[in-house]
């Protein structure tokens, strides 16, 4: 596996699971943590979801920038 991909599958998975961990923490202790979407508080499984997703976009747009740094950064190095 090429060093972009590592990147790009490292960046994705670390902010997706922010996410995932947020949504569960907003659904099993609704006072430990606020998920609040056009000034509109998001509770339960909508708290979850809403959550997760944004990790997701979050580390798909990162995850990108980051592998394209470092894809023009190795371009000219063989992968071990």
């Amino acid at each position: 596996m090429t060093p972009a991909k590592k990147t790009f599958r490292w960046t994705f998975l670390i902010f997706l699971g922010l996410g995932v961990l947020l949504g569960l923490i907003k659904l099993l202790v609704p006072d430990a943590a606020s998920v609040t979407i056009n000034g509109e508080q998001k509770t339960g499984v909508e708290a979850l979801l809403w959550a997760s997703g944004l990790g997701a976009g979050f580390g798909l747009f990162f995850g990108l920038v980051l592998a394209g740094i470092v894809k023009l950064a190795t371009r000219g190095t063989r992968p071990a």
